[in-house]
């Protein structure tokens, strides 16, 4: 639990730094971007600090990739 809000107190002070900047500056967009790429950050970072079993991306791709080639052998008779 400690590292988890040791994690999360280092994500909120580098937001603090950084987010004003952006909002100064009416970069919206940038802000939104920042914000889910530093929360996927958070989310990754506690799992590793928790060192728990994350599973592996390639288990998205096969789940994306089977019936992508499946369509396409049976389109073209392979």
């Amino acid at each position: 639990m400690l590292i988890t809000i040791t994690v999360i107190c280092i994500a909120l002070a580098i937001a603090a730094k950084d987010l004003p900047g952006l909002y100064r500056k009416r970069r919206i967009k940038d802000m939104l971007v920042y914000v889910i790429m530093l929360g996927l950050g958070i989310w990754l970072s506690v799992l590793a600090a928790k060192l728990e079993v994350t599973p592996s991306p390639l288990i998205l791709i096969e789940i994306i990739y089977n019936p992508v080639n499946t369509f396409v052998s049976h389109l073209f008779g392979f």
